[in-house]
């Protein structure tokens, strides 16, 4: 399985080339004059035309600040726990979606303007702060599983491994918790149904507990796997948001309609209460990398709504889904956890 973070989903693909060829995109950039509260990746999604650019800013959508670097595709950033650093996925070569590009973890310190190469494997994806930041979990590209590291790079291990069983066939979209539980979405195949769930697991490689069994839709063949994608979690580590895929797209039924999920981060039970939070307002949307905000009281998402061309990207909804706000037309939005927007 290639991975598939719905960042990057093909479902979003041609909307957002659409926007960009129309001369749509991200805000003119302007030197930042405040301390960024979010962090966002664009324009468009990985695996386009375009290359991916780290962008902060102001949850209005202001403040848009470049951060200059190279012309490599960079891939979903997160602010470090004390707000100074950022850690992102570089492709050295190719981008999103190729067979085999050449990936791996960097950070940029905000104080410095300067980026460091973490990791030099060649195949190294998608990293996450522990709560105190002094640790980053991170997958690869294949999704055979997990590694940790210090934060400066050094200390690289395997934390734990896909077994390649058909309940637990690839790893990926890792998320640490708060209460210092790492998430991780698991691709399966039982019963000739394919979907993905999420587990977690602690940092020393015990007590890994499935949280979801990834819903009761199984994927049609050569579609995007249904089930979990992207968790992320609320500052108090209680509640999991999840980008859900459920149907294929009513727009375009080549594609997966994705809807944004929470439930508790409790261990997964046949019955285990869950709330579709795109039911009621987008219900024929998909939405994809949900991050909690810092007070608990909001959501950033990728939204894309074919219905609405003008408003696809970064998006705030509240914790009910019963507002939504659009930001800008990038994605992979994340929140800077030392403001309170």
């Amino acid at each position: 399985m290639t991975p598939h973070p719905v960042a990057t989903s093909p479902v979003l693909l041609p909307l957002f080339a659409a926007l960009l060829a129309s001369g749509c995109g991200r805000t003119p950039v302007t030197p930042a004059t405040t301390t960024p509260e979010i962090v966002l990746t664009g324009p468009g999604v990985p695996g386009t035309v375009s290359v991916q650019q780290i962008s902060v800013g102001n949850l209005d959508g202001s403040n848009i600040h470049l951060i200059p670097q190279d012309n490599d595709n960079k891939f979903l950033a997160h602010f470090s726990p004390d707000g100074t650093r950022l850690i992102y996925t570089k492709f050295l070569a190719g981008k999103y979606g190729d067979p085999a590009p050449e990936t791996d973890i960097f950070t940029y310190t905000f104080a410095t303007a300067a980026a460091a190469r973490l990791t030099s494997v060649g195949t190294a994806f998608q990293a996450a702060w522990s709560p105190d930041g002094t640790q980053v979990v991170f997958g690869n590209y294949a999704g055979t599983g997990l590694s940790l590291m210090a934060a400066d790079g050094s200390g690289q291990r395997v934390l734990a491994q896909a077994s390649g069983a058909l309940d637990d066939i690839r790893w990926h979209d890792p998320a640490w918790a708060s209460d210092n539980w790492i998430y991780f979405v698991v691709e399966q195949d039982v019963g000739n149904c394919l979907k993905v769930r999420l587990d977690k697991i602690r940092p020393d490689g015990t007590s890994r507990t499935p949280v979801t069994d990834g819903g009761p839709n199984c994927t049609p063949p050569d579609r995007e796997p249904y089930g979990d994608a992207d968790p992320g979690i609320s500052a108090d580590g209680q509640t999991v948001y999840s980008s859900r895929g459920l149907a294929p797209l009513p727009a375009d039924t080549t594609q997966t309609l994705r809807h944004l999920y929470a439930y508790a981060s409790s261990a997964y039970t046949p019955g285990k209460a869950e709330r579709d939070l795109s039911l009621a307002m987008k219900p024929d949307c998909t939405v994809g990398v949900p991050k909690g905000s810092p007070d608990g009281t909001q959501i950033l998402v990728a939204l894309f709504c074919p219905s609405d061309p003008a408003h696809i990207g970064v998006t705030v909804t509240d914790t009910a889904g019963s507002s939504w706000t659009f930001i800008i037309a990038d994605n992979g939005g994340d929140w800077n956890p030392t403001t309170s927007p």
